[in-house]
């Protein structure tokens, strides 16, 4: 397949993990939506932005997604989806989870992937190809206290992902997980809710390191390209062999 335009969307693109991919992806020659709720601080040439809120409801969700999707596909051709938008709410056990954030969580780390996948797989499967990639957790292969609402949501994205996977490979269409471990991001080690959570970590990684965001961005573009083709329905772990052991 010859895109003139190739445009990936990206889910999250102006966070850390976010802004790794975002740059990969243009050096490696991809126009990139950037569908975030915040802007980020300096755009690259290649990235557009628009605002969206993953965690409105369903309904007002859809709209928001089609409208983007009808502007993106007036001056390209959607190549793939990257979502790397996720939230993990508060730390804390299950008796103090609310409905509302339950809620919120799933919308914006599944519900928003269900709702794009669906508005673009018709145009994958007429192209004869596409991607599909989610930015899942360590917690998708494990399970970890205070963490029910997000662990839970991150094993719904692989069992989402390895379902696409195999009703829609026969279109040219794969569809993959990535799974990092702790990364250097104001997300990633929860310090400040967790006094020595840090150092915990450290002690269980093997590599005795965080991530840095780039390390999970250059997966990402792996599994974007054509010679990709022959992966799909996995779930890549980049933990430095946390879940390993």
């Amino acid at each position: 397949m010859d895109l003139k335009e190739p445009i990936v969307l990206l889910t999250g693109g102006s966070g850390g993990i976010g802004r790794e991919i975002v740059r990969s992806l243009i050096l490696s020659g991809f126009s990139v939506w950037n569908l975030d709720m915040v802007r980020p601080e300096s755009p690259l040439l290649q990235e557009t932005y628009r605002e969206i809120n993953l965690a409105e409801t369903p309904f007002v969700l859809e709209r928001s997604i089609q409208k983007i999707l009808n502007e993106c596909q007036s001056v390209g051709e959607i190549y793939g989806i990257v979502h790397n938008a996720g939230f993990g709410g508060p730390y804390h056990p299950i008796t103090d989870v609310s409905i509302d954030e339950w809620q919120n969580i799933f919308r914006v780390n599944i519900d928003s992937l269900f709702l794009l996948s669906k508005e673009l797989l018709p145009n994958f499967k007429k192209n004869n190809f596409g991607r599909i990639i989610a930015i899942a957790s360590s917690l998708s292969l494990v399970g970890q206290s205070n963490s029910v609402t997000y662990s839970s949501s991150k094993h719904a994205l692989v069992g989402f992902i390895k379902s696409i996977a195999d009703e829609w490979g026969k279109f040219g269409i794969t569809a993959n997980c990535i799974s990092p471990g702790y990364v250097d991001t104001k997300m990633g080690v929860k310090e400040n809710e967790v006094p020595g959570h840090f150092d915990e970590i450290i002690q269980k990684t093997p590599v005795k390191r965080i991530a840095d965001p780039s390390e999970i961005a250059r997966v990402v573009n792996f599994l974007l390209q054509k010679e990709s083709g022959y992966i799909s329905g996995a779930n890549w772990t980049v933990d430095g062999g946390l879940t390993a052991v």
